[in-house]
Formats: C-alpha cells, structure tokens, sequence
C-alpha cells in the first residue's frame, strides 16, 4: 500500500492555531488565537488546537481531546450552521479573495471623499 504524503499541515504539532495551515475563510478567526499561542504552555496549546478544530474547523474527527459531544446533534448542528455561515458570507468570500477595497486604503483626500459621497447621496 502507498504511503500517504506529508502535507505542511500534517507536519505542524498544532495545525488549527497556524492561520497559514487553513482555509482563508477561517484566516482571521485562527489569527486571533495565533497572535498569543507563543503565550502558552503545551496542555493550553493542545485544548486550544482541539477547540479550533471542532469549533472553527468543523472537524470532530482530530487528534486530541474532544471538547464537545460530536454524538449530540444540537451540537453538530450548532456547529456545522456556523461554519456553513461563514462558507456564505459574500463579505468573507470576498475578504478571502482579496478583492475588497477598503476607503481608508485608496489615495485620496478629504475633499474627493465628500465629493464622491455627495455624488452617491443624489443617485438615491
């Protein structure tokens, strides 16, 4: 039988707290958490990876402690609704993209912005 191939992720000890090791869509919630893991020691990194997993990553099915009970379907449901949520969210597809422009990013002044909005007020 082949062996399987070693991905990034399966080489890292605590894939679901490396933003980079996950889908853009879940990038800033699991930035959140990666911003302070260097804060911890290897039993709270191992609770927060499970939690990532089973709360941001859908996955019941980890190495690790299980946090919640994946056999109860008010769980799963609880879950799964949430991550679906996110999976729809025009704004986090878009985000995941890179395809949103911020105002406070573009180069102009405040003149052209009040300009611009008083254009946008009289279309309405």
């Amino acid at each position: 039988m082949s062996e399987k191939k070693k991905t990034g992720r399966s080489s890292v000890k605590y894939p679901a707290l490396v933003a980079r090791y996950n889908l853009k869509t879940r990038f800033e919630e699991i930035a959140d958490l990666e911003s302070y893991t260097d804060q911890l020691n290897d039993e709270e990194k191992a609770w927060l990876n499970s939690f990532a997993q089973e709360e941001i990553c859908a996955n019941f099915n980890h190495k690790g402690p299980k946090l919640n009970d994946s056999s109860d379907p008010k769980v799963r449901s609880r879950i799964y609704n949430r991550n679906n949520e996110r999976n729809r969210c025009i704004l986090t597809k878009e985000h995941a993209m890179g395809s949103i422009n911020y105002i406070e990013d573009l180069d102009i002044d405040n003149a052209e912005l009040a300009e611009i909005e008083d254009e946008e007020l009289l279309k309405d």
